[in-house]
């Protein structure tokens, strides 16, 4: 796209409409009405929209077809419509074919499912009037016990992370959709959660470029259009600021030394680790001088009221009373800005959305790749159906509680991986039954199953603590025990007396019901692939 183009569309902007077309602005509801201002007076850049604002292909098409009207009426650039369909974290759950995500797709050697998952996601969130993935999360596993990431992330190794990062923008691409690398420099080291705090990561230049960075390379080497920055600390780098922050990350590390080109936008600007530390418009004013092209609030719209949107309004009149201070220079939003229209221009303008898809097709695809990560890290029986079958769901009812957050933000999974597994396996065993720690007496005739779980939520922890010690004393009591687990296969670190233990490195129902299958061996089960850290 031209620069002369580019610069004559904008113009008659004012500063206002310049400032608001750099923020990626989220609303609650399922009305388009809620972004109209947004739109109209501020000439909004981009949108992140959730399951809270639609829950089905019907809702979101019409809210899109809403938005866009609205940005026809109004002259307007296409809006960047951002969503979490990443796998482990999606949207429109329970029709959309979110696949068994990044874990599971990273332990098989080939890329070919990554590539093909990614498509159909693709294909479906443009079929719902969305335009942006915002994955893939190219975060490398290096701590086992990071909260937010795990099965988030293709997995612990930097080149094969690599591999499928770059598989996954190959994807998006193939489904025609803007994609976006996300979390930089790397989120998989970290122990802490930015939803609630800044994690430290103190890892030399040298060390990253080895590690948490190769995933980006590969993904800007594969043409990744966004990258999304995270709100973590690199003394290392910058003793100072987080990346979202950060100079020395952003400009040094990213632009110049990692050659990327494109928009680069910050992770939700209402997160505790920015929020807890600093006030909105500062935030806004050090991202932006940092070096961020677009700036997200994404978070922490709770109270569904127009409270929300009027702390966005504050931070867009925060940076244009920047500016006109004297604070930060216009040329700075200026630059952002061309290279923002310029993306529009070529990457959103052309995109044909709202095209039909084969469901049927994408869900056998997510199956196949599911099956395909389903693993036998240690031991594996190949006689369960012919033996009796006693089911024990270690994880407590209460536990369960925040599975579905209420901001629509994360795996948005109403049913359990255990439900599914359940359903499977009793009905495909017929010499099967569902016990409880209270109910359980002997079952030295067959194999005590045990489920356990885990899903990665936004701000919150799914409570695993009864759930680990349960598994710990029934592997000490029981010789005929198999843990089947319906998440990472990390928690193995803590089961020394475990014998047997099939692991799906998912907690979707496909990999849920492709790991029934597997334990009653009615498809071939894989042997010792599992991720390095728990071999």
């Amino acid at each position: 796209m031209s620069r002369e183009k580019v610069a004559d569309l904008i113009a008659g902007w004012s500063l206002k409409e310049k400032v608001g077309q750099l923020f990626i602005l989220a609303f609650p509801g399922k009305s388009a009405a809620t972004a109209e201002r947004m739109i109209t007076e501020y000439n909004l850049g981009g949108c992140y929209l959730s399951q809270d604002n639609a829950e089905t292909f019907e809702e979101a098409q019409s809210l899109n077809k809403a938005l866009d009207d609205l940005l026809g009426k109004n002259h307007r650039l296409p809006l960047l419509l951002g969503v979490d369909q990443e796998g482990a974290w999606g949207v429109l759950v329970g029709e959309s074919t979110t696949g068994p995500g990044n874990l599971a797709l990273g332990v098989q050697n080939s890329t070919e499912g990554t590539e093909l998952m990614y498509k159909v996601c693709g294909d479906e969130m443009r079929n719902a009037g969305f335009n942006c993935i915002l994955g893939p999360c190219c975060d490398v596993n290096l701590n086992p016990a990071s909260p937010i990431i795990d099965t988030r992330s293709f997995g612990d190794q930097p080149d094969k992370v690599s591999g499928h990062s770059a598989a996954a923008v190959k994807g998006l691409h193939a489904g025609s959709i803007v994609a976006c690398a996300k979390h930089f420099p790397g989120h998989g080291d970290t122990h802490g959660d930015t939803h609630r705090e800044i994690p430290r990561v103190d890892k030399s230049y040298d060390e990253l470029k080895a590690n948490d960075l190769a995933p980006f390379q590969a993904a800007i080497d594969a043409g990744v259009d966004l990258i999304m920055t995270s709100h973590i600390l690199y003394p290392q780098i910058d003793r100072e600021y987080p990346a979202t922050l950060s100079p020395a990350i952003l400009q040094q590390v990213l632009r110049q030394d990692m050659g990327f080109d494109g928009i680069i936008i910050s992770d939700s600007m209402n997160m505790g680790a920015i929020q807890n530390h600093y006030t909105p418009v500062d935030a806004a004013v050090k991202a932006m001088k940092a070096g961020i092209t677009m700036i997200m609030l994404s978070e922490e719209h709770y109270d569904h009221s127009d409270a929300y949107l009027d702390k966005q309004l504050a931070m867009i009149h925060g940076l244009i009373d920047a500016v006109e201070s004297g604070d930060l220079d216009e040329s700075v939003i200026d630059s952002a800005l061309e290279r923002v229209v310029a993306f529009k221009l070529d990457k959103l303008v052309p995109q044909a959305r709202y095209a039909e898809v084969s469901f049927a097709q994408n869900r056998l695809i997510a199956s196949e790749v599911a099956e395909n990560a389903v693993t036998w890290i240690r031991g594996g029986l190949e006689d369960v159906a012919e033996k009796p079958v006693y089911l024990l769901n270690a994880t407590p009812a209460e536990s369960y509680h925040n599975l579905m957050n209420p901001r629509g933000i994360g795996p948005n999974q109403a049913e359990s991986a255990f439900g599914t597994f359940r359903e499977v396996l009793l009905r495909e065993h017929s010499n099967s039954r569902e016990v409880t720690l209270e109910t359980l007496n002997h079952c030295d005739d067959g194999y005590l199953v045990v489920v356990t779980e885990n899903y990665p939520l936004p701000g919150e922890d799914f409570d695993q603590v009864k759930a680990k010690e349960t598994v710990q004393q029934l592997s000490r009591d029981f010789d005929n025990l198999i843990v089947v687990a319906l998440r990472s296969p990390y928690d193995l670190l803590v089961y020394p007396d475990v014998t047997h233990y099939l692991c799906a490195h998912s907690s979707r129902p496909e990999s849920a019901e492709a790991a029934a299958n597997v334990l009653l061996g009615k498809i071939p089960e894989a042997y010792g692939i599992a991720v390095s850290r728990v071999k």
